[in-house]
């Protein structure tokens, strides 16, 4: 699997996270299912805009995708332009070779 598929996994995981969080939110189901989905879309969060600042560093990813990831919009936001780059046809650039930089 290349970084580029591994992050727009991460990122599609990420995304299911928050709508969890979203939905247990603002439909008051349970206030322990609550604090749980909302630690780990935080932690989630943060380690998915450290892979998109890694994948933009080593050339995997534009810039504008880091925008993107770290802005209000969230894992929603990398999420979509992670699929914009993929139906555009970006080559996708596998773990080995960018463990090799």
């Amino acid at each position: 699997m290349s970084y580029f598929q591994a992050v727009r996994l991460y990122s599609l995981v990420e995304v299911c996270i928050f709508t969890g969080l979203i939905v247990t939110a603002v439909g008051g189901f349970s206030e322990q299912a609550e604090t749980v989905l909302g630690w780990t879309h935080g932690f989630g969060w943060i380690f998915l805009c450290l892979l998109v600042a890694r994948g933009c560093a080593r050339k995997v990813f534009p810039w504008w995708l880091l925008g993107a990831t770290v802005s209000p919009l969230g894992p929603v936001g990398s999420s979509a332009g992670i699929e914009y780059l993929a139906r555009r046809g970006r080559p996708l650039t596998s773990l080995n070779e960018v463990s090799r930089d």
